[in-house]
């Protein structure tokens, strides 16, 4: 499964610093195993304009900035919280709900 991790769909937008999404990304990646290939996005969202993920996970303050066929894409949202905090396992649970689908 892909996922594309995206940190801002918005120029401008203060987010959480790279570092830490891939800090947050790498563990969710590392529970999860071989089975998922991991991301970043980090140019505004420009993942959410192709099909190349079967979902995205994305900073849910770009959320009023997505457009309807963005927003039609399979997303998850994370925040500034689930990446400073490291809780990790309802990512890796809905991750591993949607392969089985």
């Amino acid at each position: 499964m892909q996922v594309s991790v995206v940190t801002s769909v918005v120029a401008g937008q203060t987010t959480v610093a790279t570092e830490d999404v891939e800090k947050f990304m790498t563990a969710i990646s590392d529970q999860l195993g071989d089975d998922y290939t991991f991301t970043l996005d980090a140019d505004y969202g420009a993942s959410l304009d192709t099909d190349d993920a079967d979902v995205y996970l994305v900073y849910f303050g770009s959320q009023a900035n997505l457009t309807a066929a963005q927003k039609s894409k399979m997303i998850i949202f994370y925040s500034d919280d689930d990446v400073q905090s490291g809780l990790i396992g309802r990512f890796v649970d809905m991750l591993k709900q949607l392969k089985q689908k």
